[in-house]
C-alpha cells in the first residue's frame, strides 16, 4: 500500500504565487527580495492554517536560491533550491517554541546564529507558536535579534500576537496574515479535487470552505475526511450529514413560513431539526447569519458580500424580494437577544421558541402599521381638501361617514382598567377600515361653514379621536386626550392635561389633531391651545417609611400600633 500524504502536505505550496488568500504578505516579500531590502527578524501573525509557515519556508528558499526570476520567485532548478525541496537544506533551523520555550533552548539557538551557511547567502530560523517562550527566554533573545550576524534572519511565527512582549515587537517587521475567504479555499479545493481526480459538487466544495472558518489547513484535513467517507464523490447532501450541518433549505422554508405568518410550519420545522441533533443556539445563529444574507442581497451591489455559490445567490435574491428592509431588521434585533440571552436561559428551547413567535408575527405587525398609514393619508387628504375644495359634497359621500370595524372596540373606560395589556394585542384583533371624512352638508361649502357646537360636542370628538388613535396603535396619545380636561368657549378648545409629559405629546401632534377635530365638529374656525394642570399630583408611596406615613394619615391610630408592639420601620 502506497504512503498517504494528506493533501495539507502534498498541496503545500512551494512559490509566493500558489500562497492563497495572502497576496498583500506575498507581495511585500517579493518586493523585499528584489530590492535587497531584507530585515533582520519578521513576525508573522494570524489565525491557524492561513499559511503562516509556509511563507516562511518559500522566504527562506528563494533568498537562498542563486537563480532568483523577475518576479521574485525562486527557480526550483539550483543547487539550493533542490536541497530545500528534499528537507536537506543546512539554511533552515525551524524551532517549535511551545515545546522549547526555556532560556538554555535560547541560548543554543544563539549559538547557532554564529555558525555562517556554507551554502547560500543566508540561514533562516523559523520560530512557530514564538507566543510560548517564557519572559527570560525572550529577554536572553532580545540582543541577538536585534542585531544578528549579517547571514542571519529571523521569522517569528504566533497566533497570539498579543502576548508577545512590546521589546520584541518593536525589533520585527509584523506582518498580519487574514482569514482565507470561503471563495479562495473553495477554489482550490476545487483545484485539489481535480488533481485527485474527485468528482464534486459546488456546494459542497463551499461547504466545507465555510466550515474551515478561513483556514486552509482545516479545509484540506475536512476535504479528506469527506473523499474518504464519500468515495470520491462529494455532493452537497452527503457533506451536511457528515458535518452536521443544518441545510440551507431548512432557513429557506422558515423564512417563507414566516413571510406567511405559519406558525405550525415552523414549529414542525424547529421540531424536525432538533430531533436530527442539532443544536438550538447553532440553529439560531445560522437563522440570523440567513436572514443578513437576504438583507444583503437587497441590493445588488451588495450581494458580494455573501459567501455562497451562484446558485444560492439566486435564491437569495428571489427570497430578498418578498422581505421588507424593516422586517428584517427588526428580525436580526430580536435573533441578537436570544443569543445573548441564550446560555443564561433556563428553559433554552422555550427562548428559542419565543424568538420563533415573534418573528412569526412580525409580518402581520407590519400590515397593521400599513393600514395606519393609510388611515393617515385619509386625514391629511381630508385636511387638505378643507382648505382647498369648496365642492359641495354629494349624498353617497355623505353616508361615507366615520365606521369603525364590525369588530369589537376597546374604549377607553376599558383601557383605564385595563393597564398591563400589549400593544400587539390591540393589533391583531381590531380591523381598521379606511375612514372617509366628509361632515360638510349639501348646502354650504367647506370653507364658510360653521356650526354651533357645544362644550359637550367638543368632548365626545375628543373622546372619538382619542378612541381612533388607540385603534391605530397610538396608546399614550389616546390616554393624554381622554384623561385631560376639556373647555369649549368663542371658538378655542383648551385642553389642560395631568402632566408636561402629555403637554409635549399633544404639542406635537397639536396639527393633526386640529384638523381631526375640524373634521368631526364641522367648524373650520375652531382654534385649540393645550395648558397643563397646576395641581401637583401626590406621589406615590414605595419605600416601607412613605408606606407608614401614607397609612398614618389616614389612620392615626397605627401610630399607637406601633408603639405598643415596639415595631420598626425600614428605611
Amino acid at each position: 500500500m502506497d504512503n498517504f500524504i494528506v493533501s495539507a502536505r502534498k498541496y503545500r505550496p512551494q512559490q509566493f504565487n500558489t500562497v492563497v488568500g495572502q497576496n498583500h504578505i506575498t507581495n511585500t516579500l517579493k518586493n523585499a527580495i528584489l530590492n535587497k531590502q531584507l530585515a533582520q527578524a519578521y513576525l508573522f501573525c494570524g489565525p491557524r492554517g492561513v499559511g503562516k509557515t509556509t511563507c516562511a519556508r518559500i522566504f527562506a528558499k528563494t533568498i537562498n536560491c542563486t537563480k532568483i526570476s523577475d518576479l521574485g520567485e525562486a527557480c526550483d532548478n539550483c543547487e539550493s533550491c533542490l536541497s530545500f525541496d528534499s528537507g536537506a537544506s543546512l539554511n533552515v533551523y525551524e524551532l517549535d517554541a511551545a515545546s522549547n520555550n526555556s532560556v538554555d533552548d535560547i541560548r543554543y539557538l544563539v549559538d547557532q546564529v554564529r555558525i555562517a551557511p556554507q551554502l547560500g547567502e543566508y540561514k533562516v530560523y523559523v520560530i512557530d507558536e514564538v507566543h510560548m517562550l517564557s519572559n527570560s527566554a525572550f529577554n536572553a533573545f532580545l540582543k541577538t535579534l536585534e542585531e544578528p550576524p549579517k547571514h542571519a534572519k529571523f521569522i517569528l511565527a504566533t497566533t497570539e500576537k498579543q502576548k508577545i512582549i512590546p521589546t520584541i515587537l518593536s525589533r520585527c517587521q509584523v506582518f498580519n496574515f487574514n482569514r482565507i475567504k470561503t471563495e479562495d479555499i473553495s477554489n482550490h479545493l476545487a483545484f485539489m479535487a481535480n488533481k485527485e481526480q474527485v468528482t464534486f459538487e459546488p456546494e459542497a466544495l463551499h461547504v466545507i470552505a465555510q466550515k474551515a472558518d478561513g483556514g486552509l489547513r482545516d479545509a484540506c484535513s475536512i476535504f479528506d475526511q469527506m473523499v474518504a467517507f464519500t468515495g470520491n464523490n462529494l455532493t452537497y447532501k452527503q457533506i451536511v450529514e457528515n458535518l452536521n450541518i443544518l441545510d440551507y433549505d431548512y432557513y429557506f422554508k422558515i423564512t417563507d413560513a414566516f413571510l406567511s405568518s405559519n406558525l405550525p410550519e415552523i414549529m414542525v420545522t424547529f421540531d424536525n431539526i432538533l430531533k436530527k441533533g442539532f443544536d438550538a443556539h447553532h440553529f439560531i445563529i445560522g437563522l440570523g447569519e440567513h436572514l443578513r444574507n437576504i438583507l444583503v442581497s437587497k441590493d445588488p451591489q451588495t450581494i458580494v458580500l455573501i459567501e455562497v455559490s451562484e446558485s444560492l445567490k439566486q435564491n437569495y435574491l428571489k427570497q430578498a424580494q418578498n422581505c421588507s428592509i424593516n422586517f428584517l431588521l427588526k428580525s436580526l434585533s430580536i435573533i441578537s437577544k436570544t443569543d445573548v440571552n441564550y446560555k443564561s436561559a433556563k428553559n433554552q428551547r422555550l427562548l428559542v421558541e419565543m424568538a420563533l413567535f415573534q418573528l412569526t408575527f412580525l409580518t402581520v405587525s407590519a400590515d397593521t402599521e400599513k393600514k395606519k398609514d393609510d388611515l393617515e393619508n385619509v386625514f391629511e387628504n381630508s385636511s387638505a381638501s378643507i382648505q382647498k375644495n369648496p365642492t359641495p359634497i354629494t349624498k353617497i359621500e355623505k353616508e361615507n361617514q366615520i365606521k369603525y370595524a364590525n369588530k369589537p372596540i376597546i374604549s377607553i373606560e376599558q383601557l383605564k382598567i385595563k393597564s398591563g395589556f400589549s400593544l400587539n394585542e390591540i393589533k391583531t384583533n381590531i380591523e381598521v377600515k379606511p375612514i372617509i371624512l366628509n361632515p360638510i352638508s349639501e348646502e354650504s361649502t367647506i370653507i364658510n361653514k360653521i356650526k354651533t357646537i357645544t362644550n359637550e360636542d367638543v368632548k365626545v370628538a375628543i373622546l372619538k379621536y382619542a378612541e381612533l388613535k388607540l385603534i391605530e396603535g397610538a396608546r399614550q396619545l389616546s390616554i393624554s386626550l381622554s384623561t385631560s380636561e376639556v373647555q369649549f368657549e368663542n371658538n378655542v378648545i383648551t385642553i389642560t392635561t395631568n402632566n408636561e409629559i402629555q403637554k409635549e405629546q399633544l404639542i406635537l401632534e397639536k396639527h393633526h389633531v386640529l384638523d381631526s377635530l375640524r373634521s368631526l365638529l364641522e367648524n373650520n374656525k375652531i382654534t385649540l391651545e393645550i395648558y397643563t394642570s397646576k395641581i401637583e399630583t401626590k406621589i406615590k408611596a414605595f419605600k416601607p417609611v412613605d408606606v407608614y406615613k401614607d397609612m398614618v394619615e389616614k389612620n392615626p391610630i397605627i401610630t399607637n400600633l406601633k408603639k405598643t408592639f415596639d415595631l420598626e420601620i425600614e428605611y
